[in-house]
């Protein structure tokens, strides 16, 4: 029994063994075709042998090598996407074989080529065709890059283009989520300072669209006065005060609105103390009125503001410039010069005149 046993188990061996060296063969035959290939500028169709080479080889060295030149092939290809799959490949099964910042740099560089509007074709035979192209891939390349490394050089950046796509995209939270990592991770990037414009006009945005507790207006608040703590001298400043502004003019209006609720209910009390706090709190806003108004009309032994805070501009002001000044005194139009000219001539003020011949025809 022992020693049958030990056969099956020799056998078995034995026809494990015969596959991999079938296997190595097969690899470096697609390897060779593939570069081949490469010599033929047949890159599309490289990438392919390489990827061949790769799904025969058995030791990982060969693997990593066929993917390599798979990537490079489709580099050359301009099929981004494809060598996108290779790079993710390379960083997930062998991180420890590659130079793993080159290849992160790479997978975040696809990712901007996305960005700035390449689509592979959906067909490599009617690639011909500019329209039939594949879909916008950029979101899922910087979240794979931003997995790998998220404190890239390429990460706030990557971050700050991401939230927008999926603000964009009505993926609000995914893009608010962005935008406070960038905030929070990268405290010396340049690229910070959008993010806090971006957080701020989304968030005042939602707070516009009615937010319940004030949750979005309240952070608007914040995000928007640390901009101006550490951006005073910005040109957008003069926004971000505007947006103060009506964030306030947001706040008041809401609780004025739950004040008439209240007052509807015939709950009087929380509907003086909420226009008590527009009086208080928001004296400078456009529902002040309406809650004094109100308020009045609930209490009559309510006492009127004593002062009213002039309203300021709601509306952003943008510099003033003139007409440009019309350009050099023209010496010559085309009509007028027998056809010697094809554009109007300027004077220079170089001193030179330019003789012009009129030829009159007369009846």
């Amino acid at each position: 029994m022992t020693k049958t046993v030990g056969c099956l188990i020799l056998a078995l061996g034995v026809s494990l063994a015969l596959p991999v060296q079938g296997g190595n063969a097969e690899a470096s035959t697609a390897f060779s075709e593939g570069l081949a290939a490469m010599e033929a500028k047949r890159y599309d169709q490289a990438g392919a042998s390489f990827m061949e080479a790769k799904l025969q080889a058995d030791s990982a060295a060969m693997k990593v090598k066929a993917l390599l030149q798979a990537a490079e092939a489709y580099r050359l290809a301009g099929l981004r996407e494809k060598e996108y799959g290779c790079v993710e490949t390379l960083l997930n099964a062998y991180p420890s074989r590659i130079d793993f910042k080159q290849m992160v740099d790479r997978e975040y560089q696809i990712g901007d080529i996305f960005y700035q509007g390449h689509r592979d074709p959906e067909f490599m035979s009617l690639r011909w065709i500019p329209w039939l192209t594949g879909s916008d891939k950029t979101s899922m390349i910087y979240e794979a890059a931003l997995k790998h490394a998220p404190f890239s050089a390429y990460a706030p950046e990557a971050r700050l283009r991401l939230a927008r796509l999926y603000i964009d995209d009505n993926k609000i939270d995914r893009g608010l989520k962005h935008l406070r990592e960038l905030i929070r991770n990268y405290p010396d990037s340049d690229v910070k300072k959008y993010g806090y414009l971006e957080l701020a006009s989304t968030l005042m945005t939602l707070a516009r669209a009615g937010d319940g507790d004030g949750a979005y207006n309240r952070e608007a608040n914040e995000v928007m006065a640390e901009f101006i703590r550490r951006y005073p001298k910005a040109p957008e400043v003069d926004w971000i005060k505007k947006r103060i502004i009506e964030s306030r003019d947001i706040n008041s209006k809401r609780l004025y609105d739950l004040a008439r609720f209240y007052n509807r209910q015939g709950r009087t009390e929380p509907a003086e103390r909420y226009l008590n706090k527009v009086l208080r709190d928001y004296p400078d806003t456009l529902s002040v009125d309406q809650s004094e108004a109100l308020l009045s009309k609930i209490n009559s032994e309510a006492k009127p503001l004593s002062f009213h805070p002039p309203l300021e501009n709601r509306y952003q002001t943008y510099q003033e410039t003139g007409l440009p000044k019309e350009g050099e005194p023209i010496m010559i139009v085309p009509e007028c010069s027998d056809g010697k000219y094809l554009l109007p001539v300027r004077d220079l003020g170089n001193g030179k005149k330019i003789e012009v011949q009129r030829t009159f025809t007369q009846e």
